[in-house]
């Protein structure tokens, strides 16, 4: 006499997928991860459009530079097309001023951020003739801004 087991009524039968318990967990294991490295993200984004207007402020005083050097002389078509709203395209972040009015040998650029903007809260920065750096009230003359 042949015995054959049917597998379909076995009390042991394999698993397959997950239960709702893992998939909770591995839900509140991504929402941790999110809830850390958002912030990161969100300061290095603002620290990135920084670096790009403290770039930009640099291509200014040469663009400054060289215009004087071609006119002979200070003044205030030195810096025409130079100010306003940056960056050009996009979401205006700073709104860029020369002093003083008008332009002398002992100019200053300053980048003032957008109110209300994503940038609001970090900061004046200025750049002047003597490559004095300053982010609110920290200055320097090194490669750094103050970061």
């Amino acid at each position: 006499m042949i015995v054959t087991l049917d597998k379909s009524r076995s009390p042991s039968h394999s698993q397959h997928g997950m239960t709702l318990i893992e998939i909770l967990i591995v839900i509140a294991i991504i929402g941790v991860l999110a809830a850390i490295t958002y912030p990161n993200y969100q300061r290095y984004v603002i620290e990135s459009k920084r670096v790009d207007m403290m770039s930009e402020m640099q291509n200014i005083a040469t663009q400054i530079q060289t215009n004087k050097l071609a006119q002979g002389t200070y003044s205030n078509d030195l810096v025409t097309g130079l100010g306003g709203s940056y960056p050009a395209q996009g979401t205006a972040l700073y709104q860029v001023t020369f002093t003083p009015n008008p332009l002398t040998s002992n100019w200053t650029i300053i980048a003032t951020p957008e109110v209300g903007g994503q940038m609001a809260t970090d900061g004046v920065l200025s750049l002047d003739f003597q490559g004095t750096k300053c982010r609110s009230a920290t200055c320097s003359t090194g490669d750094d801004w103050n970061d």
